[in-house]
């Protein structure tokens, strides 16, 4: 999943009669209809950020600037808190109920509707082509090989908008041949899935069940760390259910995430039996709770349990490990859409006696023309006796600045921290985290647009789960990609995209007979036709 579902609850409500942080006495209660651009459409929720790959690969790129959103303040170190979908509620609190109007997609025909209890039911038949190059298609240090690979991915995007349940469900059957020698089967079925839907049983109890599930060979489609290499097939599942709920003044939520990976032997040019490539399920459990007290200040505090349980493999990276994580904040509202905070998270790992604690600063600032940014700022002390790494820390936080102009978005930011790598996808140990990245996107017309992206992270084993050496695997991507809106209902997007990793062999992926597991550099090069019906 993305990264939008790491955020913190939503802001309690406050008292009746009582002003909003940010407003006086003379403006409305709270229950006053929201600000009309606090609405976010549904679809937006699914649109990735400027010049990185969709989450299922079958989405057409937007040929809109996305929209201007309210900051939300960065999730407490080593927590995966989700957000509530992030929608004003007419008449209550942000992100319980409420459907969505103008839910929706333009296709080649006239769409699918049916009434189910109320709700109405959108259906669009899709469909991609695409031909797609790689100068290095295996990762390899040497003898790099070229492939041409042509996809043909027919699928559906299905609507859900009632009174009370909205939501949506895209998925793509990608089949896929390539022309490099040793790729497995003649045609390849690569399918991928997202799914989410929110439910609200009352004003003030919602459930949200979110699924995404891809079957590909790209390392990046399941690990934009950069941490994973090569052309191995993998499946992938993230499952999650959120239930929030308002007791009077205190928000809760009680989430659950089941995280599926698996390694597919016997495809491919390279060793599939590597100690490394593992296969796991992740459980995770979580509840938090937040209220608000003299009006501008919101107090909040959760507990979470996280299971990684290595199926496969291990060897010198993963395991099983297991986890338990507290945290807590305060933080005051100093506008509509600006606050200020101190949040701290102490982290307990089995494996190897690891722990980590974290003290940080945190705050949101934006603007409705055009400016967001969302910050976290602090320390992370490491320590973990068993294996000898104790009293390691440093630097620890996030900060992302997005603006967005008339007819272009930019946006920035930076993160560092520790994190169990188990917890997203592939099983690689606990690792400390470092990434910059950079997008842009520039709407030329109205039918359009280019976008351009830029991200270098760094990987350093903490012996947790993996073998500490001091160093840091580093990978550096950017590409850029133009899209064209040619018909209502046919988008074309043609991309391209660099990646260059080194330092790979820290954490044991091998590339045995076919270049060995040092450095790697790929130039990838595509055009891709979407078409809605």
């Amino acid at each position: 999943m993305g990264p939008a579902w790491g955020q913190t609850p939503t802001t309690p409500p406050a008292e009746q009669g009582q002003p909003q942080p940010g407003q006086t006495q003379e403006q409305p209660p709270a229950a006053a209809p929201a600000p009309a651009e606090q609405v976010i459409p549904l679809q937006q929720l699914f649109i990735p950020q400027p010049g990185r790959a969709p989450a299922t690969p079958g989405t057409p790129p937007s040929m809109t600037v996305p929209p201007w959103t309210p900051p939300v303040p960065p999730a407490p170190s080593q927590t995966n808190v989700p957000s509530p979908f992030p929608y004003a509620t007419p008449g209550g609190a942000p992100g319980l109920i409420g459907g969505v109007p103008n839910l929706t997609m333009p296709g080649a025909f006239a769409p699918t509707v049916t009434t189910v209890r109320g709700a109405t039911l959108e259906f669009h038949p899709t469909a991609r082509a695409s031909l797609e190059y790689s100068d290095n298609f295996f990762q390899t240090t040497s003898g790099a090989e070229d492939n041409f690979r042509s996809i043909l991915g027919p699928g559906f995007t299905l609507f859900l908008n009632g009174a009370r349940t909205f939501g949506t469900l895209s998925t793509t059957v990608d089949l896929v041949h390539d022309t490099a020698s040793n790729t497995g089967d003649e045609v390849k079925v690569f399918p991928s899935m997202n799914l989410a839907v929110r439910y609200a049983l009352t004003p003030r109890l919602a459930l949200t069940l979110s699924d995404a599930f891809v079957r590909n060979d790209q390392a990046a489609t399941v690990d934009q760390a950069g941490i994973r290499r090569g052309r191995q097939i993998f499946d992938t599942n993230t499952l999650g259910l959120t239930a929030d709920w308002i007791l009077d003044q205190v928000v809760t939520q009680a989430y659950y995430r089941n995280v599926l990976f698996f390694n597919e032997s016997g495809t491919g040019n390279q060793d599939q039996n590597a100690p490394d490539q593992g296969n796991s399920v992740t459980n995770i459990f979580g509840v938090n709770a937040s209220t608000r007290v003299l009006v501008d200040y919101i107090l909040r505090a959760g507990y979470e349990f996280s299971w990684v349980d290595q199926l496969t493999g291990g060897g010198a990276n993963g395991g099983d490990t297991t986890s338990h994580t507290i945290f807590a904040s305060a933080a005051r509202q100093l506008g509509l859409y600006a606050s200020a905070g101190i949040m701290s998270s102490a982290q307990f790992q089995d494996t190897d006696n690891t722990r980590i604690y974290n003290a940080s600063v945190f705050g949101t600032y934006g603007l409705p023309t055009g400016l967001s940014v969302s910050a976290r700022l602090g320390y992370s002390f490491f320590d973990s006796n068993d294996n000898g790494n104790n009293n390691n820390g440093g630097f620890a936080g996030e900060v992302t600045a997005t603006y967005r102009f008339a007819r272009a978005m930019i946006q920035a930011g930076v993160s560092q921290d520790y994190r169990q790598t188990g917890q997203t996808g592939q099983n690689f140990g606990t690792v400390q985290a470092t990434a910059y990245f950079g997008n842009f996107l520039y709407q030329l017309t109205p039918f359009i647009n280019t976008t351009a992206h830029v991200t270098y992270a760094e990987n350093q084993p903490t012996g947790t789960g993996n073998n500490n050496s001091g160093q840091s695997q580093k990978t550096l991507t950017y590409g850029a990609s133009l899209n064209w809106q040619i018909l209502r209902w046919l988008t074309a997007s043609l991309r391209y995209d660099y990646t260059k990793q080194t330092d790979n062999q820290l954490f044991n992926q091998t590339n045995t007979g076919v270049g060995g597991n040092g450095d790697y550099a790929e130039n990838r090069a595509s055009i891709t036709f979407f078409v809605v019906f």
